[in-house]
C-alpha cells in the first residue's frame, strides 16, 4: 500500500511541475515603459519596479532613465531597454560609412627588443619602422612598446 501511496504522490509532483513549467514558459513579452511614461499595471502585475528598469538601462550604458524610450520585460525574466532616438548611440551605418577591419594586434617591439620576423610578417621592415618613429617625433629611446594591426595600424606607446 506504501509503495501505491509514494506512486501516486510523485506523479502528482511531476504533473505540477510540469503544469508549472508550461506556464512559465507560456509568458509573453510585457511592456513596461513606452515612450518614456511608465506603464505602472504591467510593472505591478510582472512585479518590476522601476529600480529594476533602471539597472537595465544601467546594463546598457544609460544612466538617466529620461533616455529610454522603451522597456520590455521579455519571457525569459530579463528587461530589455531601447534609448530615445535622440539618446540612440550612432552607428557608422548611420552615416553610410563601412569601417575597415583592422585584424589582429601585434607587439613588435617592446623592452628594448624589436621582433624581426613579426615585423616583416606584417609587411614592414625596421627601416620602414624607423622612418614612421622620425615622421612622428618619436625617440626610440623614449618608447616602451610599439603594436601593429594587420591593416597596418602603428600605435606607439611611451
Amino acid at each position: 500500500m506504501d509503495i501505491l501511496y509514494n506512486a501516486l504522490l510523485l506523479t502528482l509532483i511531476v504533473l505540477q511541475i510540469v503544469v508549472i513549467c508550461a506556464l512559465l514558459h507560456r509568458r509573453k513579452p510585457q511592456i513596461l515603459m513606452r515612450e518614456g511614461r511608465f506603464s505602472h499595471s504591467n510593472m505591478k502585475k510582472c512585479r518590476v519596479t522601476a529600480d529594476d528598469i533602471m539597472a537595465a538601462a544601467r546594463k546598457k550604458g544609460y544612466f538617466n532613465i529620461g533616455d529610454i524610450d522603451t522597456a520590455v520585460l521579455e519571457s525569459d525574466g530579463s528587461i530589455s531597454v531601447l534609448p530615445a532616438a535622440t539618446k540612440r548611440r550612432l552607428e557608422p551605418k548611420d552615416f553610410n560609412f563601412a569601417p575597415v577591419r583592422e585584424g589582429m594586434t601585434y607587439v613588435v617591439y617592446q623592452n628594448g627588443r624589436l621582433d624581426y620576423s613579426r615585423l616583416a610578417s606584417l609587411g614592414f621592415t625596421e627601416q620602414k619602422l624607423a622612418e614612421f618613429l622620425q615622421r612622428r617625433g618619436y625617440d626610440i629611446a623614449q618608447v616602451a612598446l610599439i603594436v601593429i594591426s594587420e591593416s597596418g595600424r602603428v600605435d606607439v606607446f611611451s
